[in-house]
């Protein structure tokens, strides 16, 4: 993992990285914390960035454990913390170093596990489902290769209605970067960066393969205001959408 890149996005976090706390509207994340809150519990907050969620697991929670690769990132995070005695930050890197704490009862991995090389993702999804004791609770969010897919189409229809030939449209759709691997992989450029996106099955298969027991997959939809500039009216739902997915180990 990139801790140079993660430092740079440190100086403007909210301008250049997608904040699902923010678009979370339907508050999916914050529900199912209150659901599974335990005051004498301990929490991690695994891949933290800035603290968008350390918060609300300090708030339901014992203990919490949050951490980054980024030294930057993790003093924004102890900002948005401040007050909170309940809360210890941790620098590690999910894909190479064990974590310096027992395995707690609730993991929240918020769009972490979206490293385009598979060695390293695996790597990190084994530290993850790992960092969550026996019988406790992994909540993931990822990106949805369906929703990648499915905004594709919607652009095209865009293009359609707006009156170019379906040979135009589809060049107008085509991604600015990527190749047929990367598609094939679910790999997409974000902002520049090739990003892992997931599809349902897969994150189920992946998951149960380490011990978790799925027990809930939902979606996390956005506005269509995250996809495109100015998307036009009519565009309504269905709107695309990340995985939120809620596993128990094992």
């Amino acid at each position: 993992m990139n801790r140079a890149y993660w430092d740079a996005i440190g100086e403007n976090y909210d301008g250049e990285i997608f904040s699902v706390r923010e678009h979370d509207t339907d508050g999916l994340v914050e529900r199912h914390v209150r659901a599974l809150a335990d005051a004498d519990g301990t929490a991690a907050d695994l891949g933290c960035g800035v603290g968008n969620f350390t918060p609300l697991l300090a708030e339901h929670f014992g203990r919490v454990h949050a951490c980054d690769l980024s030294p930057r990132l993790l003093d924004q995070a102890r900002r948005a913390c401040d007050g909170l005695d309940n809360v210890v930050f941790q620098q590690t890197d999910l894909a190479r170093e064990p974590h310096p704490f027992d395995p707690v009862d609730f993991v929240l991995c918020v769009n972490v596990l979206i490293m385009a090389s598979l060695d390293v993702r695996m790597s990190a999804l084994r530290a993850v489902t790992a960092q969550v004791r026996h019988g406790g609770h992994l909540l993931l969010v990822v990106p949805s290769t369906e929703s990648m897919l499915y905004t594709q189409f919607r652009r095209i229809d865009w293009c359609l209605r707006d009156g170019l030939d379906c040979a135009a449209a589809i060049r107008d759709s085509l991604p600015a970067r990527g190749s047929v691997r990367e598609l094939h992989q679910g790999i997409r450029s974000l902002a520049g960066v090739p990003t892992k996106h997931h599809l349902k099955e897969e994150l189920e298969v992946l998951l149960v393969s380490h011990q978790m027991e799925v027990l809930e997959i939902d979606k996390i939809t956005y506005p269509w205001s995250t996809e495109f500039h100015n998307p036009p009216e009519w565009m309504s739902e269905p709107l695309p959408w990340d995985w939120l997915v809620l596993a128990r180990r094992e």
